[in-house]
């Protein structure tokens, strides 16, 4: 088979496939763009600037379909509860270093 040629028996080609949805499902998804971010450290206004923005499709997606309101109330919960998570890293010498950020309110 040719380098740049479609061979549709290969079971390791990607193809995608749309998957019927509704605002449950919108919901979820908005959760866990929030969860993961704000795990990261994200604040609650970066958090929602995530999800205003246009590149990133997915969490843009949700914002659209479920409003201001409702992200702003599941960015709100996600950084109250994941906000204040402390994290820990060793470096290559095995030395634990603790990184412990500041209370992010969940109200600005």
């Amino acid at each position: 088979m040719p380098y740049n040629e479609h061979d549709p028996s290969d079971p390791m080609m990607l193809v995608g496939v749309t998957l019927p949805s509704g605002a449950e499902s919108s919901r979820d998804m908005a959760y866990v763009f929030a969860e993961e971010f704000a795990r990261m450290g994200f604040s609650r206004e970066q958090l929602l600037n995530v999800f205003r923005e246009p590149f990133y499709a997915g969490a843009h997606r949700a914002y659209l379909e479920l409003g201001e309101e409702t992200i702003d109330r599941i960015v709100g919960e996600c950084v109250a509860l994941w906000g204040l998570v402390g994290r820990r890293d060793r470096d290559a010498v095995g030395e634990l270093r603790t990184h412990v950020p500041k209370p992010i309110s969940a109200n600005p």
